[in-house]
């Protein structure tokens, strides 16, 4: 297989970048989370990415390490900000929601993480969109810039804005592509991901960088779409949000 150079390369490694855990507002826990990928073999880095949190993200990292098992966690999250959701990866410390795009990427950067745009320019899902997208890319700041953006995202989500999205990134943005499934559902990870030469997480970290990275995977169907749509929109529109606004409260309780 050749990379985006035209290299010839030994091997591409599998990583899904977006996977919501039960600690967010997915359905599947930590533990079955790894116990599926383990079993299944079929990733080699994993991406815990949930909304605004990232409790999930380390626990998987952690037990991941101590188990040495088959594949490599980096810890992320799905940030909600003013204008669209954010990917950070290779993050230490939960970036603070409903803050403007650029003050999420600077705060992004500060850590050493990496900024990916999610499911871009759909209008089903809070997305960063055209203009934003021009404006982040126009920002004179040297810390305002995207890593990359999601450009196989298995959702309806993702499907809807795919083509705009590549040719605009193909023409104008030129940032590297990458593939999530924004799994919620064990049976979902996977679904789309991305390539690279490699298989750890410092190795596709750098392919990111280097724009080496190609996005590959499926959209679902709509019967895989709605498997469990229930119980997960029940969890994102009211379990999840409940569990936040408490623990927000809970720590403003402790600044006083």
């Amino acid at each position: 297989m050749k990379d985006n150079n035209g290299t010839d390369v030994d091997y591409w490694g599998k990583a899904d970048l977006h996977i919501h855990s039960a600690s967010g507002d997915g359905l599947a826990s930590v533990a079955e989370i790894m116990q599926y990928i383990e079993e299944t073999r079929a990733l080699d880095v994993i991406a815990i990415t949930d909304h605004d949190e990232i409790r999930g993200a380390y626990e998987t990292r952690e037990l991941a390490a101590r188990r040495n098992l088959n594949f490599e966690v980096i810890v992320g999250s799905e940030i909600t900000t003013l204008d669209g959701h954010l990917i950070a990866l290779f993050i230490e410390e939960p970036i603070r929601m409903l803050q403007s795009l650029e003050k999420t990427i600077a705060a992004v950067h500060r850590q050493g993480g990496l900024c990916v745009v999610p499911h871009p320019m759909s209008w089903l899902t809070l997305s960063v969109g055209h203009k934003v997208l021009l404006r982040v890319m126009n920002s004179p700041s040297p810390d305002i810039y995207f890593d990359g953006i999601e450009m196989m995202n298995s959702s309806i989500a993702g499907r809807v804005a795919y083509k705009k999205a590549k040719d605009f990134n193909a023409t104008i943005l030129g940032l590297a592509e990458l593939g999530g499934s924004d799994a919620h559902h064990l049976h979902l990870i996977g679904s789309a991901y991305t390539l690279f030469q490699g298989k750890t997480a410092n190795e596709l970290r750098n392919a990111l960088l280097e724009k080496r990275t190609k996005a590959a995977g499926k959209f679902l169907t709509a019967n895989e779409q709605l498997q469990g749509a229930a119980s997960q929109q029940l969890k994102s529109l009211v379990i999840h949000p409940s569990q936040k606004l408490y623990r927000a409260l809970s720590k403003n309780r402790e600044q006083e």
